[in-house]
């Protein structure tokens, strides 16, 4: 089983007013961050991107969206196309204090499901999640007729979904910690230097 990890960076960042995969995050950059991060842990390492060369992927193979402009399923769309993996752990740039060995577990449990994510604070976590290539055919049609949700893709196929109390051990509110406007980059970068 061939599996990827791919970092979607192709958003607006118009809550940030600037590229959050190139903002600085301790000696590096958000985006070069995730993919020292999760490269020891999946076969390939990817960045999901809107247009080609937008970011430097820092080694990563980049992969282009078919339909810019159509959120993260356009993403897991081109992953799976462009990579071949069985399987994607698909995250977020402004996921930067995601946990590799969660990714990990996710994988374990997916078994034949045909998605394995988290229900934390009462909603599905859709960017910190594993895909199996069997979703592919519903992502295709979703997008050809218009559908961006990645929720109505989850609706219409075998999604488990795992509670807090079955994640023992992990610090839930860290690792989805979202960085998505300059006062949560801030506060980022001061948990990142050790403060709270």
């Amino acid at each position: 089983m061939k599996t990827a990890a791919v970092i979607l960076a192709g958003g607006k960042s118009s809550r940030m007013g600037r590229d959050k995969a190139m903002l600085p995050f301790g000696e590096e950059t958000m985006l070069s961050h995730l993919v020292g991060l999760y490269r020891p842990w999946f076969d390939l390492t990817a960045v999901s991107l809107n247009t080609p060369g937008r970011f430097q992927t820092y080694g990563a193979l980049e992969v282009v969206d078919r339909h810019p402009g159509d959120g993260p399923l356009a993403g897991l769309e081109a992953a799976f196309l462009d990579t071949g993996a069985d399987v994607i752990f698909l995250t977020a740039t402004d996921l930067p204090f995601g946990d590799p060995a969660l990714a990990r577990l996710l994988l374990e449990r997916l078994g034949e499901h045909d998605a394995c994510l988290i229900r934390h604070n009462g909603r599905a976590e859709t960017l910190f999640a594993v895909y199996s290539c069997a979703c592919l055919p519903t992502v295709r049609r979703a997008l050809e007729r218009g559908r961006r949700s990645m929720f109505h893709v989850l609706e219409q196929v075998d999604a488990l979904e795992l509670s807090p109390q079955e994640l023992p051990g992990f610090d839930l509110d860290h690792i989805l910690r979202n960085v998505n406007d300059p006062e949560e980059y801030r506060r980022a970068v001061a948990l990142l230097g050790g403060g709270r």
